[in-house]
């Protein structure tokens, strides 16, 4: 017996004896490996963010718009050179909050508590009701984990009824294979109903609705949607409008460079292909001077009307080959990303929730049952509830926080009642009267005293 099969031998007798979950420790370990990735990767996927921004800024600045503008065209150089500042410094100002903006703190504990009394849940208030929360949410999990088991139960042996009968000395000689164990329960967040509160036992505090904890920030993360790595932060209730900002100007940033930039990407690809082909037919200094020559005159006869003033050199066509590649592989690659978060937006979803209602959906059609997301109340009242208006100056920069609670609640409960002094001296933007899909003006002025996300509430309990 070798080495190594002593040491591996010596190994699952230990773990046999201590009775240690070999794929817990794996599921640990990587669980631990990742969020420390993460940690070390965010701050230098930010910097690499910047110098890809800076870069484009600075070959934008110093040479598309120069070559694309004359002299004696000022007002169209002032246009352009406001337009491309406007786009700059709103995804830069979008780019920092996303990444500076806190899941915790007071305004978090302002929204949850606010929450907490529209949704009627006591919030524990010391450490014995804390506790005793923690208590009630175990026992509530495991009686419908009961349940759920009998129910399967029930279905097996519905199933189990309509088998023929088996012969014992059949079954002597050809024993049955095992039963298929049963398989872990779902997630707590998929079993409960959209306005139950349930609790977090990694942060140890009450879990509101549509929330989910946060590995890598250590937060408890209002309406979750993903932990974003190149912000280094995670996506949720407080700065989402900040990321389908940042997705929309990134995405008309690349665009509108592709746009100024695609004759001079065209030109300078060309004047690569003639200066080759003219120094590959030169054979001795003269011819290749010659050749110099008369590929400069073609170059300035097919240039650009600026093209006297600023000649491309060989780095600056590289740049611009660069550049122009570069924004057209970006902005391929942020508008399928933005047209998915647009989807979610006018769904009431995020990325955790997308996931989690296929399934559900999957398990209404095997029941024969139709299923709708309860938090959807119209494509119209969903970017309400994000941006707080549909007009076009929701795009522009503020800093203001949500003017909506996370849970999409008809009527003027939906509305938040305290806020930070600083959105609050913001504008009248939360005024802006919610509209109901299907629903009457006289529903709309009564929908406070109906029960909250009455519509759609059939949810599949698994």
């Amino acid at each position: 017996m070798s080495f190594a099969q002593r040491q591996w031998i010596r190994l699952q007798r230990f773990l046999d004896n201590n009775d240690i979950d070999v794929f817990f420790v794996f599921q640990r370990a990587l669980v631990l490996i990742i969020d420390y990735g993460m940690k070390i990767l965010g701050p230098c996927l930010i910097l690499f963010a910047c110098s890809i921004i800076s870069g484009l800024v600075y070959v934008d600045f110093t040479l598309v718009l120069p070559l694309i503008c004359r002299q004696d065209q000022n007002v169209k150089y002032a246009v352009h050179v406001c337009i491309a500042a406007f786009l700059v410094f709103n995804i830069l100002f979008n780019y920092c909050l996303c990444v500076v903006t806190k899941h915790k703190g007071e305004n978090y504990d302002r929204v949850v508590r606010e929450l907490a009394d529209v949704t009627n849940y006591e919030y524990p208030e010391n450490e014995e009701e804390v506790m005793s929360k923690k208590k009630d949410f175990e026992r509530r999990m495991l009686e419908r984990h009961k349940r759920r088991q009998e129910n399967r139960a029930m279905r097996e042996g519905r199933t189990t009824e309509r088998e023929p009968q088996r012969n014992p000395e059949n079954d002597a000689e050809n024993p049955p294979a095992a039963s298929v164990p049963e398989d872990r329960p779902p997630p707590s967040w998929l079993v409960l109903k959209p306005t139950e509160w349930s609790f977090c036992m990694k942060s140890n505090q009450p879990k509101p609705p549509r929330s989910h904890y946060d590995h890598v920030t250590k937060s408890l993360v209002l309406n979750m949607d993903h932990f974003c790595p190149w912000m280094a932060n995670c996506v949720g209730y407080f700065n989402y409008r900040y990321f389908l900002n940042f997705l929309v100007y990134v995405w008309v940033a690349m665009v509108y460079a592709v746009c100024i930039s695609f004759n001079l990407f065209r030109q300078a690809s060309r004047r690569r292909r003639r200066g080759a082909g003219h120094l590959r037919g030169t054979g001795r200094s003269e011819d290749a001077g010659a050749a110099a020559a008369a590929a400069a005159a073609s170059t300035a006869h097919n240039m650009v009307p600026n093209a006297d003033v600023m000649m491309m050199t060989r780095d600056q066509r590289s740049q611009i080959t660069f550049a122009f590649m570069l924004c057209c592989s970006v902005g391929v690659a942020v508008f399928f990303l933005m047209s998915f978060h647009i989807y979610l937006a006018c769904s009431a979803q995020t990325t955790i929730e997308f996931h989690g209602n296929m399934e559900r959906k999957r398990k209404a059609r095997y029941r024969g049952v139709l299923w709708s997301n309860p938090y959807d109340l119209g494509w119209r009242r969903n970017i309400l509830q994000i941006y707080g208006t549909l007009s076009v100056w929701a795009l522009l920069p503020s800093a203001r926080e949500p003017n909506y609670l996370p849970l999409p609640i008809p009527g003027e409960k939906g509305k938040r009642k305290t806020r930070s002094k600083k959105s609050e001296g913001e504008g009248g933007e939360g005024d802006v009267e919610l509209g109901a899909r299907g629903q009457d003006r006289d529903e709309e002025e009564n929908s406070e005293r109906a029960p909250l996300v009455t519509r759609r509430m059939q949810i599949i309990q698994v």
